[in-house]
């Protein structure tokens, strides 16, 4: 198959991890900056077309793929998705889909859909642009988490220790425009997250996030270390059921064990796969891969 990545970093660990799986499937593999296509709409047959804007020399027409793996971080995903989307009007299969790829993206509007579902998550509020802070916290357990809408490996997520740290937070953030929700901190957690990948129908590989000491984000880009752990079949189900709600095929699934149960803390569309491949011990690259084979397969039977 010809197959194309969506990614600004071609460089990084998930991108030349996949590249390498897919080659050794007998696939080629192009990695393309999504900020660098010209997207056309054209009343003639064929209506979408896609040229591409090289850092040197002049753009050309993108040739015809078998599949898309988007892989560009949230500054991208407005871009990012035109693109999904242009490529999906042509018949091409994408993993993951545009509208499944912006849900995700959205921190609250994945948790809505998640908890339609029946899924349990941390307890969460977004207020209008019209809620004065002291009201938006006014019920909320300190502390309290604040997350930006958008953002990922920890970026735009604040622990406010007190009401009054929370609301000094809040009204800097929204004369600065930034939408924000609120969550309660789930303190027996301890810095610790579950993180599983979740391929299809199945929880591929999965690990234990710990946060550095004095730091209650797990992120391994916030300088968090991982071990691995054995889930229960619930916890899978859980997992797969969140991404599934979504629409996702892939997804980086965060849970967390509260005191009321097992709380989904947020669903990633374009999970990252060094730390996840180095604790587990599992090929992510090749499963992705592997899936991605059938996924394209099943499409052109269908169609």
């Amino acid at each position: 198959m010809k197959l194309l990545m969506l990614c600004r970093e071609p460089r990084l660990y998930s991108c030349q991890r996949l590249k390498q799986s897919a080659e050794q499937r007998g696939h080629k593999m192009e990695i393309l900056d999504p900020n660098r296509c010209l997207l056309k709409l054209t009343e003639n047959l064929p209506r979408f077309e896609i040229d591409y804007q090289p850092q040197e020399g002049e753009p050309y027409r993108l040739p015809a793929y078998d599949a898309v793996l988007p892989r560009f971080g949230t500054a991208s995903t407005k871009t990012g998705c035109a693109v999904l989307r242009h490529f999906q009007a042509k018949g091409i299969y994408c993993l993951n889909s545009e509208q499944a790829f912006l849900a995700a993206r959205d921190k609250w509007r994945s948790l809505q859909i998640i908890s339609e579902q029946g899924i349990a998550v941390p307890h969460t509020q977004l207020s209008g642009s019209e809620v004065l802070p002291k009201t938006a916290i006014r019920k909320m357990a300190e502390p309290l988490v604040i997350k930006t809408l958008n953002g990922s490996q920890g970026i735009g997520v604040v622990l406010a220790e007190q009401a009054s740290n929370a609301v000094a937070i809040l009204e800097l953030l929204k004369e600065a425009g930034v939408p924000v929700l609120l969550q309660d901190f789930v303190e027996e957690a301890r810095g610790k997250d579950i993180r599983c990948f979740v391929i299809g129908d199945k929880v591929v590989a999965s690990m234990q996030r710990i946060g550095p000491e004095g730091e209650f984000r797990a992120n391994f880009h916030r300088g968090g270390s991982a071990n691995k752990i054995t889930l229960s079949e619930d916890e899978k189900q859980i997992a797969i059921k969140a991404a599934k709600a979504l629409g996702l095929d892939v997804a980086g699934v965060d849970l967390i064990r509260s005191k009321q149960g097992l709380l989904v803390l947020e669903v990633n569309a374009s999970p990252g796969l060094e730390m996840i491949e180095k604790t587990s011990g599992v090929n992510v690259a090749l499963e992705m891969i592997l899936f991605l084979e059938k996924a394209v397969l099943w499409q052109r039977k269908a169609n």
